[in-house]
């Protein structure tokens, strides 16, 4: 499928592969942000304005992030040709000035929209060093683990994210029950989107 979609799609730059991932990554965000089942676990009608205004940021950057972690996962995999390599860094590379512009579009204005840019960086960097977490609490299972690394790369970006959306959205304030009901649902959701994203990147 990817020799194909170059083939016929090989003119498309960087910046439109990463607007039209954003996309669908912000997509995402918005449809969990609505979906009543997660407003009714993240008690989102006794929240203030501003409070709900947070929570939906958080779902916006945790999919932006994953989908950064994917790019990241394909390229040290080798999932992408080596002539595409540079297409993928360089569009990895963009994202939170993608998505400045993609806010400047809707009307927001140059401080409030380059407040992303800074949060999206940060959130990268604090995911990046609780993946490493992760994955270092996994060592064992991980190395006795009998399926694709690549796999395996997945569950714990999938578990990295699950957990920092859920210590965001929640403030800190939800425990460390794997069945917490609000955990699963984010799981749910980052699931999904990675099913959404992975075929599309590293063509």
């Amino acid at each position: 499928m990817n020799i194909i979609f170059r083939k016929l799609f090989k003119s498309i730059s960087p910046e439109e592969e990463g607007k039209t991932l954003l996309g669908r990554a912000n997509a995402s965000a918005f449809s969990i942000f609505q979906d009543e089942g997660f407003r009714k676990l993240a008690d989102f009608f006794n929240q203030s304005q501003v409070e709900q205004d947070r929570i939906f940021n958080e779902l916006c950057v945790t999919a932006i992030i994953y989908l950064m972690f994917i790019i990241e996962g394909k390229l040290y995999f080798e999932r992408v040709v080596p002539e595409r390599i540079r297409f993928w860094n360089s569009l990895h590379d963009m994202i939170p000035d993608l998505y400045v512009n993609y806010l400047k579009s809707l009307g927001i204005d140059e401080q409030n929209a380059s407040i992303w840019k800074k949060l999206i960086q940060m959130r990268h960097r604090e995911y990046k060093d609780n993946r490493r977490i992760t994955r270092s609490a996994w060592t064992k299972e991980l190395a006795t683990s009998k399926v694709n690394p690549e796999f395996d790369e997945m569950a714990v970006r999938l578990e990295t994210l699950t957990v920092g959306a859920l210590d965001h959205i929640t403030r800190g304030q939800a425990g460390p029950d794997f069945q917490d009901p609000l955990r699963r649902h984010l799981r749910t959701w980052l699931s999904t989107l990675e099913a959404r994203l992975y075929k599309r990147v590293g063509w």
